[in-house]
C-alpha cells in the first residue's frame, strides 16, 4: 500500500470532519429500525422463543424482509459518505444533503446489489460448516469479499448496471489485491487494539468492587467504542474511494497529495 494513499485518506478526514455524519446516522438508523421492529413486528417471534417454539411462516418472512431492510440502510448511508469522498477527490464541494439525495436516487440499484452481495456472502458463510469442504468455501468467501471491494465505489462514481459494476470491481480488485489487504489489516488491527484497551479497562473496574467505578468506566468503554467505530467506518470509506481512484486511473487533484492543502475556509462543509 502506497504512504500516498493512507496520507490522503486522513488528510481527507481531517479537511471534513463532517464525513463523520454518514456512519453516525447509519449507526442511528439501523438502531431505530431494530428498536421499531423488536417493539412491534419481532415481539411475536421474541414470544414465541421464550416458549421454545418455532417461528411462523410470516414471522420468518418478517425476519429476513427486516434484516433486508438493515442491510439496505447501511449501502445507503456507505454510499453517501462513497460519494461525497468522490467528489471531494474531485475538488468539488459537496454538502452532506447533496450526497444523501443523490443516492437516494440511486437507491433501485443500491438495494438490488445490498440483496445480491449480502445474500451471496451469508450463504457462502453457511456452507463454511460443509464437513470436509469448509475451507473451500471460507476461500471462496474471502474472495468475494476481496473481488467485490470496489462494487460500491463502481455504483456511486460510475452509475453502471450491476453486471457491469461486478465486472468492473472484479477487474480493480485483482489489480489492488495488495492494498485491500492492506487496509484491511490495518483496521482490524485498530479495531482490535480499542477492544483489548477497553476489556482491559473493564477488568480493572470490576476489581475495585465499586459500582460507580465500573459503571462509569463501562460508559466510557462504550462512547470509546461508538467513536472508534464510526471513525474507522469513515476513514475505510474514504481509503476505498481513494484506491478505487487509483485503481481506475483517475488522477488526483495535487492539492490533496500536498501538506499544504485547500485551506479550511474552502474545504469546510456546508450544512
Amino acid at each position: 500500500m502506497k504512504r500516498g494513499i493512507v496520507r490522503t485518506a486522513f488528510g481527507v478526514l481531517k479537511r471534513r470532519p463532517a464525513l463523520l455524519c454518514f456512519p453516525a446516522m447509519n449507526i442511528a438508523a439501523l438502531a431505530a429500525v431494530v428498536t421499531a421492529a423488536w417493539l412491534l413486528p419481532l415481539s411475536g417471534v421474541r414470544d414465541r422463543a421464550l416458549n421454545d417454539e418455532a417461528p411462523t411462516t410470516s414471522q420468518t418472512v418478517m425476519v429476513f424482509a427486516l434484516l433486508a431492510l438493515l442491510s439496505c440502510v447501511g449501502t445507503y448511508f456507505t454510499a453517501a459518505l462513497l460519494h461525497s469522498v468522490h467528489a471531494l477527490l474531485e475538488d468539488a464541494r459537496p454538502t452532506i444533503r447533496a450526497s444523501l439525495g443523490a443516492m437516494l436516487r440511486r437507491m433501485p440499484a443500491l438495494a438490488c446489489w445490498s440483496v445480491l452481495g449480502n445474500s451471496i456472502g451469508v450463504l457462502l458463510r453457511a456452507a463454511e460448516s460443509t464437513v470436509g469442504v469448509s475451507w473451500l468455501f471460507d476461500m471462496a468467501g474471502l474472495s468475494w469479499s476481496l473481488l467485490t471491494y470496489f462494487a460500491l465505489p463502481v455504483l456511486v462514481a460510475e452509475g453502471a448496471g450491476l453486471l457491469t459494476t461486478l465486472r468492473r470491481s472484479l477487474a480493480l480488485g485483482r489489480r489492488e489485491l495488495g492494498a485491500q489487504l492492506a487496509g484491511f489489516t490495518r483496521v482490524l488491527l485498530t479495531t482490535v487494539l480499542v477492544a483489548f484497551a477497553g476489556v482491559a479497562a473493564l477488568i480493572l473496574a470490576v476489581e475495585t468492587d465499586d459500582v460507580a467505578v465500573m459503571l462509569a468506566v463501562a460508559g466510557g468503554v462504550v462512547v470509546l467504542w461508538l467513536l472508534v467505530g464510526i471513525a474507522s467506518s469513515t476513514l475505510s470509506g474514504i481509503y476505498r474511494m481513494t484506491l478505487y481512484h487509483r485503481a481506475s486511473a483517475t488522477p488526483l487533484p495535487p492539492t490533496f497529495l500536498s501538506r499544504s492543502a485547500l485551506p479550511a475556509a474552502q474545504v469546510g462543509f456546508r450544512p
